[in-house]
């Protein structure tokens, strides 16, 4: 009999041991996924390798599906927290934009899978039955297999063409991906291994850390979280903080040339300095957001690293132009490749083109997280919980400027580690 069908007293014994498995293997799959497909695929020469991506949607599927079974047989003790409440709005929100959407199939489902799973992993962490310990030891992960990503990403962006050319042929495995529309560029001109954006200041194009993820933004994600983390454990236990690991994840962030992760420093400078901002001003920071995006705009600065301000400015431009309802779900976006310009780089955009004011509702959700772990914070007298939350601003920065805020990939690790702290079994 699977554990999922386990009755009352055998279900509720054995859902924590198996949901622990489950992250532990999503943990894994999202810091060294990408580059066990890029290995399978060097010796095997198998396309299927590409999309091993699909093993996250499946492991975060299997547990949500273990999560509700479990509310459904043995209830659950307490009301969820405001924030789990939200995402499940979101998640009836887009769903219900699914169902009214024309879009073709794949472009649905993609942009569905993009909008729903971070919500329902969420949800799905806030409902288990879980232990102190295991909360722990998951927060724990995060934090040991981002210092083993990082390390690895300083050195590869060392050895460079040798490796990822030479020896791993990174090119064709990115040109055998069918969803890859930016496969077929080679690693020189690959704009996930370098970046054109400092040009005007370095004189040459800048190589990118990717690291195991084989990307730097969705890397950059990663590392934040584990960041802020690093930096809530700061508080939690002094003596126990890995100084050297601490340097190891900051680094590999810098090396990322990621315009969000170098812009969460500067805000995270700021929250330390003069306590502004903070996580749960997001709808202040978003007006803040529109208006130097259409201040970029109006000053011809649409090219380049301002594309992603350009997306953020075309897409309230069309929210504002009456596309309240937006194309439909699927419709426009990244993977829409139609000549739609609003929304261009930026993931609010995106999102506003195809679900309209609908794509409001990921801040407020946003919020709603920092303003459940101040609270909780509070209650326990916590100095590491809202060194935590920074991570939203992160996101959020992401969100505004970068299409790579969406989907399960380094922000994962974020909603995880905060759904994980919102626990009622969770104690620093």
């Amino acid at each position: 009999m699977s554990p999922l069908a386990l009755p009352h007293g055998a279900a509720r014994r054995a859902a924590p041991s198996l949901a622990h498995a489950l992250v532990v293997l999503l943990i894994f799959s999202l810091q060294f996924g990408p580059m066990v497909g890029l290995l399978g695929f060097r010796v095997t020469e198998s396309p299927a390798w590409t999309l091993l991506s699909i093993v996250r949607d499946i492991l975060v599927l299997l547990l949500v599906l273990l999560a509700f079974s479990h509310v459904a047989f043995n209830g659950r003790r307490g009301a969820l927290p405001a924030s789990g409440r939200w995402a499940l709005v979101m998640v009836v929100a887009f769903v219900g934009l699914g169902l009214l959407s024309s879009a073709e199939s794949t472009s649905l489902a993609l942009n569905l899978r993009r909008q729903l799973l971070v919500p329902l992993l969420f949800v799905a962490v806030l409902l288990l039955p879980w232990s102190t310990r295991q909360l722990r030891d998951l927060a724990a992960l995060v934090v040991g297999s981002s210092v083993a990503v990082a390390a690895f990403g300083i050195v590869e962006v060392i050895v460079s063409e040798p490796l990822w050319v030479d020896l791993l042929d990174l090119q064709g495995f990115n040109s055998a991906n069918p969803l890859d529309p930016f496969g077929h560029y080679a690693f020189a001109e690959s704009g996930r291994a370098f970046t054109w954006d400092f040009e005007v200041w370095a004189g040459r194009p800048l190589r990118r850390a990717m690291s195991t993820y084989l990307e730097p933004t969705t890397l950059a994600a990663g590392l934040a979280a584990a960041l802020a983390l690093m930096l809530a454990e700061r508080r939690w236990h002094p003596r126990r903080a890995g100084t050297l690991a601490l340097w190891l994840v900051f680094l590999c962030g810098v090396m990322t040339l990621a315009k969000s992760f170098l812009l969460y420093l500067l805000v995270l400078l700021s929250w330390r300095l003069f306590g502004l901002p903070s996580p749960r001003q997001v709808i202040g920071l978003t007006v803040l957001g529109v208006l130097v995006a259409f201040a970029a705009e109006s000053a011809g600065l649409v090219d380049g690293p301002f594309a992603h301000i350009a997306g953020l400015a075309t897409g309230v431009r069309y929210l504002a132009e009456g596309g309240w309802l937006g194309e439909g779900l699927g419709m426009a976006g990244n993977y829409v490749l139609d000549g739609e310009e609003a929304g261009a780089e930026s993931g609010l955009g995106n999102v506003i083109v195809q679900a309209g004011i609908a794509a409001l509702i990921p801040l407020l959700w946003v919020r709603s997280i920092a303003i459940d772990v101040e609270r909780k914070a509070r209650a326990l007298r916590d100095p590491g919980g809202r060194w935590l939350a920074t991570w939203l601003l992160f996101w959020f920065v992401s969100f505004l400027f970068s299409a790579s805020s969406l989907g399960v990939g380094g922000n994962s690790l974020g909603f995880i580690l905060l759904a994980v702290y919102l626990h009622p079994a969770y104690r620093p």
